[in-house]
C-alpha cells in the first residue's frame, strides 16, 4: 500500500532526546482557533544542528570543515518550520508558531500525497503525555494565634491545629516546563512568618519546600487560563499574604496589607481534564486545519520492547487511554481511521492481545519488526482475526544510520512471513530515502511479483538504475549481513569509535574496487550519476573504517604521550609519535567527507553530515586538539588542522524530490552546489508537460 506513518515524540516537561516533536499538537479543544491554529502550547522542535540530543554538539554549520558548511544556508539548519525558533522557541508565541507552521506542512504535503493515492498517518504514544499536569490547588490557611497566612499546596499537616482553610487561591504544576518558575515556600521563625515566593522576601526567611511551578510574571496564557498571584505585607503583624482570587485580595486591602508585587502566573482552574478531553482537541485540530488524514495510530512506547506484560498496569492504563481516544473519535465524528503501532504487536505473553481488548473503532494493528529488524515478523500476527493488520519491516535501523545498509533479502523474507501470517498490509520504517531505495524498490516489486528472490531483484535493479547487470553481483554479494558495519548507536544513530582493530579491515572492503572497476562500462549521464552514488556512499564507508583506525592509532599515542612526566619528553613525544598520527586522522577524515559530500542528493545525506561532524568527528578531532596542542606548547597548524575547504570534484545538487508542479502553485525548488571554485550562477529548465511545445527552456 501507499502509505506516509510519521511518528511522533510524546510530550515532556524537561526537553530532551526524543521528546516533545511538533508532528501532532497535545491541547484541549478550546485551545484551537476555527482556523487550526493553535492558542496556547508549549516548545517543541525538529532535530537541528544547534540542538544537544542524540548524543549530537549543537555546532553552527558556518564551522563545518571539509567543505560541508557550503550546503547549509543557515547555521541552526533544521526543518523550514523552526525558521525563527531554532532550536528550540523560547516564548509563548514562538510554541505556537512551530505548530502552525508544522500544520501547514503537514496540510500541504498530505494533499500532494492525496493526489498521488497515498495514505497518510500520523500520532502519539500511549499513555498520552499532556503538556504541564498534573496540578495543585494553592491552599491558603490562616492562623488567628500566629495572625500568620499560609498558602500550600499540602493539606497543612504540619499546622497542628493552628491554622484553618479559608480557600483555593489558584493552581500550579506539579512538575517544572520551560519558562516556568518555582514557587516556594519560606518561614521566618521569629516572625512566625510563611510566604510563597520565588525567592526569600528579605533576610531570616529559610526555603522549606517547593510547592509547585507557575508561568513567569511576563507569560500569560489567553482565554483567562491564569490569573495573577499577588503578594501583599502587612508591616503591623510581619504577616506575607500571597493571593490571586477576588476575595484574597479584597481581604487584603481591607486588613491593612500593603501590596509588595507580583509573584507569578498560576492557573485559574483546577479542572484536570482527560484523556479524552485531550483526544478531542488533538483531532478536531486535525480536522480544522483541513489536514487529509487517513490515520491516526497509537504507538506503545520503546520500553515494551523489552518484557512488557499484559498482567503490569501499564498494560491497563494503555488499554484505557486507547478507549479514551476511541470515544473522542466518535464524539468529533473524526474523518480518519484508528490504528496501533509500536515496538511490538503487543505485550506478552500473547502479543495478539489488542485483537480481543480493543474495539471497532480501531481498523488496524500493527507493528514495527523487534530489535531492530533483526527479529522475524511477529508470529502473533496469525491470530489477530477481528482488525486488519500490517508488518513494517525495517529498510534500515539507527544504529547504523551514518553508512550504507542493504536489507533487501531480509526484507523480502519478512514479507513472505507478514503474508503467511495474514497481514493485509506492509510498510517499510526507515529514515533516509535515496539510500534505502534498493530494499524499498524490492518490497515494491514483491507486492506484483510475490516469486521475486533476491538475486533476481538485484539483476533487474541494476539495469535499471545503470543500464548494465554487472553490480548486480556486487550487490548481492555484500547485502544484508554480509556489508560491513564500521559505526553503531553511541547515545545516538550512527556513532564512529576510535578502533584499531578497524586497521585490519581492509579486505572487507574490496568489493569497493570491484563496483569501482565498472565505472566504465556504464553510461554517462543518469545512469552514471547513479552509479557514482553508490560508488561514493561505498569508498565513503570504508573511509569511516580508516577514519576509526587512524583514530584508535592517535588515542594510543596521546595516552602514551599523557603518561611521560617529563615536560620535555612529553613534547618530544608530541612532536614525533602523536602529531604525525593526528594528520593521518585528519587526512582520512578528510577523504572520507569528501565522497560523503559527493553523495548529496536529498536532506537525508545533509543529516547524514550533521550527524558525522557533531557526533563523531567533533570527538575524533575537534575536541582532541587541545590537548595535543597543550603537549606540543603551540598551536596546531597545517595538515593537522582540517580545511575549510572542498577537495572532491564540482557537484549540482537539488534535494527537492518532486519535479512536476501544478498550474498556479507556490514551489521553491533548493539548488545545492559542491566546488573548489567560485560558481556565479545555477540554471533552472522547466517545461509543460500539458499541450503545446514540451522542450526544456
Amino acid at each position: 500500500m501507499n502509505f506516509i506513518g510519521l511518528h511522533t515524540y510524546p510530550y515532556d516537561p524537561t526537553p530532551g532526546t526524543g521528546r516533545d516533536e511538533p508532528t501532532v499538537w497535545v491541547g484541549l479543544k478550546n485551545d484551537v482557533n476555527d482556523d487550526g491554529t493553535v492558542k496556547n502550547s508549549y516548545p517543541t522542535s525538529y532535530a537541528n544542528t544547534m540542538r544537544n540530543q542524540w548524543g549530537y554538539t549543537a555546532l553552527p554549520t558556518g564551522n563545518y570543515s571539509y567543505g560541508a558548511s557550503r550546503i547549509f544556508d543557515t547555521d541552526c539548519y533544521g526543518n523550514p518550520v523552526q525558521v525563527g525558533n531554532c532550536p528550540l522557541p523560547t516564548t509563548p508565541e514562538g510554541y505556537n508558531a512551530v505548530f502552525d507552521k508544522t500544520g501547514i506542512m503537514l496540510k500541504n504535503s498530505f494533499e500532494h500525497a492525496q493526489s498521488l493515492n497515498v495514505k497518510t498517518c500520523v500520532g502519539t504514544e500511549t499513555s498520552l503525555s499532556t503538556p504541564m499536569s498534573p496540578i495543585a490547588s494553592l491552599n491558603l490557611y490562616y492562623s488567628k494565634t500566629r495572625q500568620d497566612n499560609f498558602l500550600t499546596t499540602t493539606e497543612c499537616a504540619e499546622c497542628e491545629n493552628l491554622y484553618e482553610f479559608v480557600r483555593v487561591e489558584g493552581f500550579v504544576y506539579a512538575h517544572p516546563f520551560p519558562e516556568s518558575v518555582a514557587l516556594n515556600t519560606y518561614y521566618n521563625g521569629q516572625l512566625q512568618d510563611n510566604v510563597l515566593s520565588v525567592k526569600p522576601p528579605a533576610e531570616g526567611y529559610v526555603l522549606v519546600r517547593t510547592e509547585g511551578y507557575a508561568f513567569s510574571n511576563s507569560t500569560r496564557l489567553s482565554g483567562n487560563v491564569t490569573t495573577t498571584l499577588l503578594m501583599y505585607y502587612n508591616a503591623d503583624i510581619h504577616d506575607h499574604l500571597s493571593v490571586s482570587t477576588p476575595e484574597g485580595e479584597a481581604y487584603a486591602k481591607t486588613h491593612g496589607y500593603t501590596l509588595v508585587g507580583s509573584v507569578a502566573n498560576v492557573l485559574a482552574n483546577g479542572t484536570v481534564s482527560t484523556p479524552k478531553e485531550y483526544y478531542e482537541g488533538i483531532f478536531m485540530r486535525i480536522q480544522k486545519l483541513g489536514i487529509p488524514l487517513d490515520y491516526y495510530w497509537i504507538w506503545t512506547p520503546e520500553g515494551w520492547d523489552g518484557g512488557m506484560t499484559s498482567t503490569n498496569p501499564v498494560f491497563k492504563a494503555a488499554v484505557d487511554d486507547l478507549a479514551s481516544a476511541g470515544q473522542a473519535h466518535a464524539a468529533v465524528n473524526a474523518s480518519f481511521k484508528l490504528a496501533t503501532c509500536g515496538w511490538v504487536v503487543g505485550p506478552l505473553p500473547d502479543r495478539s492481545i489488542f485483537d480481543r481488548v480493543l474495539s471497532s473503532d480501531y481498523s488496524a494493528i500493527t507493528s514495527i519488526d523487534m530489535h531492530v529488524g533483526n527479529s522475524p515478523v511477529d508470529p502473533a500476527y496469525v491470530n489477530i482475526t477481528k482488525h486488519d493488520k500490517w508488518a513494517i519491516p525495517w529498510m534500515e535501523d539507527d544504529p547504523g544510520l551514518t553508512a550504507p545498509e542493504l536489507w533487501v533479502n531480509r526484507t523480502l523474507m519478512h514479507m513472505e512471513d507478514a503474508k503467511k501470517y495474514g497481514c493485509q498490509g506492509l510498510l517499510g520504517i526507515h529514515w533516509r530515502t535515496v539510500q534505502t531505495s534498493p530494499q524499498i524498490a524490492a518490497m515494491a516489486q514483491k507486492s506484483w511479483n510475490f516469486g521475486l528472490t533476491s538475486n533476481d531483484f538485484w539483476k533487474s535493479w541494476s539495469i535499471d538504475e545503470f543500464g548494465i547487470p554487472d553490480p548486480a553481483t556486487v550487490f548481492a554479494a555484500v547485502e544484508s549481513f554480509n556489508l560491513p558495519r564500521p559505526v553503531n548507536w553511541g547515545g545516538g544513530p550512527g556513532a564512529f569509535a576510535g578502533n584499531i582493530a578497524q586497521c585490519t579491515w581492509g579486505s572487507k572492503y574490496d568489493f569497493v574496487d570491484t563496483l569501482a572497476s565498472m565505472k566504465s562500462k556504464v553510461k554517462p549521464g543518469s545512469c552514471l550519476d547513479r552509479f557514482e552514488y553508490w560508488l561514493n556512499s561505498f569508498q565513503y564507508m570504508r573511509g569511516i573504517s580508516r577514519t576509526e583506525c587512524a583514530w584508535g592509532q592517535y588515542n594510543a599515542a596521546i595516552k602514551k604521550v599523557g603518561k611521560e612526566s617529563d615536560p620535555a619528553t612529553r613534547q618530544r613525544m608530541a612532536e614525533t609519535l602523536a602529531l604525525p598520527l593526528r594528520e593521518q586522522l585528519v587526512q582520512n577524515a578528510t577523504e572520507m567527507m569528501t565522497y560523503l559530500l559527493q553523495t548529496v542528493s536529498s536532506t537525508g545525506e545533509m543529516g547524514t553530515i550533521m550527524n558525522v561532524l557533531s557526533h563523531s568527528l567533533v570527538h575524533a578531532i575537534d575536541e582532541p586538539a587541545a590537548q595535543l596542542e597543550s603537549y606540543l606548547g603551540r598551536a596546531l597548524t597545517g595538515k593537522a588542522v582540517p580545511s575549510r575547504a572542498y577537495a572532491g570534484p564540482t557537484k549540482l545538487a537539488v534535494p527537492t524530490v518532486r519535479s512536476v508542479v501544478t498550474k498556479g502553485e507556490n514551489f521553491t525548488i533548493r539548488a545545492v552546489v559542491l566546488s573548489s571554485c567560485t560558481v556565479q550562477s545555477v540554471s533552472l529548465f522547466s517545461r509543460n508537460m500539458i499541450g503545446g511545445d514540451s522542450s526544456f527552456n
